[in-house]
């Protein structure tokens, strides 16, 4: 027999078909129609439910029913509530910051001749210089040079300032100006050229000047050094502005943007906060991480803030008046997100809802939910196992409706826990070279206190004596504890544990075998307990 759906025909294939196969067909057909007319109800018509027409929006999830419990049973399930309200929802993302240099403010020192250093007046890293003070005094020969160029040009200019040729006066002082440039490239001030052309000798030492003022975070010249044209002797930091980086998550980058403002709080500082802003958000993530790097920037006026400290950010995004909801109240169930509505009188109604971001323990919904209405906060998880046994039931009733009542799967097999099936009689198996028994004292295992029965024996069928036996054994149910035990040899390679079953069901038992000299041997058992 073959039942086939079509958009509003069910077709029936009988061919050679028992009576009970043709009625078994007509209930599944019954029970397919009465799926499409559900799904295909307008919104306005109800079908005369008990628990009212939705509102709202509401959609009530289709495998799952509405519940009604009395005082009592709330009590015990411990339910509470919230109240989904329209607020003005503020979102703070947190992260911790690491301080840097502000790379705009770094400047280096170096030499355009080579020379040797004479006298180190910056001897040491972290002193603090200002702009045009002496860092040290060197001796170039090449710069010697130059400087008497100078003074011969400006010699030779004076001689022929009287001269009756122009081509003579104008090519000194382009002797003057090309010896005054060159000086002045190889960062002589104004003020010593100026000094040099009174003097009218050449210095032996010139004196370097700090080009900006702040901090020596590097130095890398000593007294007596040779330096060569381009190599950095100093590193200096200007500290009175400072940078942050910090890592924020990819889901929180559609929240920042460049000019938010971000306070951060420091350990060392207790109670007291600095305020600064977001400058540069990097347009690529760390892959390790999956984190974005975000730039800040922070005054600095008292150098509070050093490189190197870590120190607590936090940008707080106002998102707007919107509808929230408690974040306690929603059931994450795959792609389908569910609240409990009271609906008075102990009546819950489960609805899916649409949510959006997640702010101070608060969804933003999206749909399936109005202002004002009270949600289940606390138990439920219980009240969502019951909603589904209720759906179930309303199933296994229409069934009957349909005269399926007492139709059975007769290949279905009952639930098979921890993979294994659940046996009272003395389960072996092979591990590794061993063969492993376990039984239980009494045979058929109880709550309370029982016996774990481990027999043990090598590929040759000869009892194992020389083993450690350890058990390890917990009820095959999410959330359970393990309990552990160690056993003791009784003789003939039998070893016994006390163990204690707390409830009926299949039990999980590990056993596991250690010998000298060889690999530890696992195994999983399945022990059924009885009332």
């Amino acid at each position: 027999m073959q039942v086939r759906l079509c958009t509003n025909v069910i077709w029936f294939d009988l061919g050679l078909c028992s009576l009970r196969e043709i009625q078994l067909g007509v209930s599944i057909a019954l029970l397919l129609f009465f799926a499409c007319a559900a799904t295909a109800a307008p919104e306005g018509s109800h079908g005369g439910s008990s628990q009212g027409p939705p509102t709202g929006g509401q959609e009530t999830a289709a495998a799952q029913a509405t519940i009604r419990l009395s005082p009592e049973q709330r009590q015990m399930i411990g339910i509470t509530y919230g109240t989904v309200e329209q607020i003005v929802l503020k979102k703070t993302i947190r992260a911790v910051g690491r301080v840097d240099f502000d790379e705009r403010r770094l400047t280096d020192v170096t030499f355009k001749v080579s020379g040797w250093v004479q006298d180190l007046f910056v001897d040491y890293t972290g002193k603090a210089v200002r702009k045009g003070e002496p860092l040290l005094t060197l001796y170039s020969p090449d710069l010697v040079t130059s400087q008497e160029e100078y003074l011969l040009a400006l010699q030779t200019r004076k001689k022929l300032a009287h001269s009756t040729l122009p081509e003579a006066v104008n090519g000194s002082q382009g002797l003057v100006e090309a010896a005054r440039r060159r000086l002045l490239l190889w960062d002589l001030t104004p003020h010593q050229l100026t000094a040099l052309e009174e003097r009218g000798t050449p210095q032996t030492y010139l004196t370097l000047h700090a080009p900006s003022s702040g901090t020596v975070v590097e130095k890398e010249v000593v007294k007596g050094m040779r330096v060569e044209p381009g190599m950095r002797l100093y590193r200096i930091a200007d500290l009175s502005t400072v940078w942050l980086y910090a890592d924020i998550y990819e889901y929180e980058v559609p929240l920042v943007r460049e000019g938010q403002e971000v306070t951060i709080s420091l350990s060392y500082y207790p109670g007291e906060t600095l305020s600064g802003k977001i400058t540069y958000i990097y347009p690529y993530l760390d892959i390790q991480t999956r984190t974005n790097r975000v730039r800040l920037e922070f005054a600095n006026p008292q150098g509070k803030l050093k490189p190197g400290m870590y120190v607590n950010s936090e940008i707080e995004i106002n998102l707007g008046t919107t509808l929230t909801v408690p974040e306690s109240a929603v059931l994450q169930s795959g792609l389908r997100r569910i609240v409990f509505v009271d609906q008075g009188q102990g009546v819950f109604a489960p609805r899916e809802v649409k949510l959006g971001v997640k702010a101070d323990s608060r969804f933003a919904v999206l749909g399936g939910l109005t202002a004002g209405e009270r949600v289940v906060t606390s138990g439920n998880f219980l009240l969502d196992s019951e909603s589904k046994l209720q759906a179930a039931t309303s199933m296994m009733g229409m069934m009957g409706a349909i005269g399926m009542g007492d139709w059975k799967m007769e290949s279905a097999r009952p639930m098979e826990m921890g993979a294994q099936t659940a046996q009272a009689k003395p389960v072996e198996k092979k591990v590794g070279a061993l063969s492993v028994t376990v039984s239980t004292s009494p045979e058929s295992a109880k709550l309370g206190d029982n016996t774990l029965r481990i027999q043990v024996k090598d590929s040759a069928g000869k009892p194992v004596a020389d083993a450690a036996v350890s058990l390890e054994y917990t009820m095959d149910m999410p959330g359970m504890m393990i309990d552990k035990a160690d056993t003791k040899h009784v003789g003939g390679g039998i070893y016994e544990a006390p163990v204690r079953f707390s409830m009926a069901g299949p039990w999980g038992v590990t056993v596991s075998i250690r010998r000298p000299g060889q690999v530890e041997a696992r195994e999983r058992f399945t022990v059924s307990v009885v009332q």
